[in-house]
């Protein structure tokens, strides 16, 4: 079980409510789904064809933000681990060494900003520390934050090919849907491929559908529109990683691939 999962079940009303107040702040979701695009930016291909992503991810978030997230300790970091680790075997990436996420202050962001600094590195120590008290800086330097560390899986390089084009399929409502490769389309239709009895829905609300390596997603013009971890879809497409959480009106459906 991953941040997505493990943050909002197991400790929501602590933590979400932390990230949930007025300003816009960022919470474990948002926090989750960009370190996950940004490993993906970040991956690159090794001579031998492995595709190596950074284990060391640097959180930057605001004055107020930070505060929040440093009252809950290592928790966020070590769920944040949890969750780099889980994608980078969805995604067959190699980690060449134990992951470490850091949240750190930065005071030139804003309420609601986050910024992700990477690097690669096989020399990080796997036990986890503790958090750190606040040390006097320049008013502009970073401090840092919570932070945790995690092994490696035992199985850890996968090709990328063949973990990205395995089976995908979307869960609602107690139910698993397989998708097709070509494109599957879902609204309030009886004649789409996966039909959700919803008001909010239009009757061809979205397309998912598989494009290269990757698979996507596509608002098919619907009166309400359609989101993808909480970001709204417009007129581009965005790209699906297992976990992403899908929804349509007050439909909400979850990506898992293979």
């Amino acid at each position: 079980m991953g941040l997505l999962d493990t943050l909002e079940r197991s400790i929501e009303r602590v933590v979400r409510g932390a990230f949930s107040g007025r300003g816009g702040s960022v919470g474990p979701v948002e926090i989750a789904t960009a370190v996950r695009r940004h490993m993906d930016r970040e991956s690159s291909t090794a001579e031998h064809g492995a595709a190596l992503a950074p284990n060391l991810y640097k959180i930057r978030l605001s004055e107020h933000d930070f505060a929040e997230a440093k009252k809950y300790g290592t928790a966020l970091a070590e769920e944040l681990c949890d969750e780099i680790i889980r994608h980078a075997e969805s995604q067959g990436y190699t980690l060449l060494g134990p992951v470490k996420a850091t949240f750190v202050k930065n005071t030139e962001l804003r309420r609601g900003q986050m910024s992700i600094e990477t690097q690669t590195d096989r020399t990080v120590k796997s036990s986890p520390p503790q958090p750190q008290a606040g040390v006097p800086r320049p008013p502009h330097a970073p401090s840092s934050g919570p932070a945790a560390t995690a092994a490696l899986p035992a199985q850890m390089a996968r090709n990328t090919l063949e973990a990205r084009s395995g089976l995908a399929t979307l869960e609602h409502d107690g139910r698993s849907y397989t998708l097709e490769e070509q494109s599957t389309v879902i609204g309030r239709s009886s004649s789409a491929d996966i039909t959700i009895s919803d008001t909010g829905v239009s009757r061809k609300h979205l397309e998912v559908a598989s494009s290269g390596n990757r698979w996507v997603a596509r608002d098919l013009g619907s009166t309400n529109g359609a989101y993808v971890d909480g970001q709204e879809l417009r007129s581009t497409e965005a790209e699906l990683f297992d976990g992403a959480v899908i929804t349509l009106g007050n439909a909400r459906m979850r990506f898992r691939l293979g």
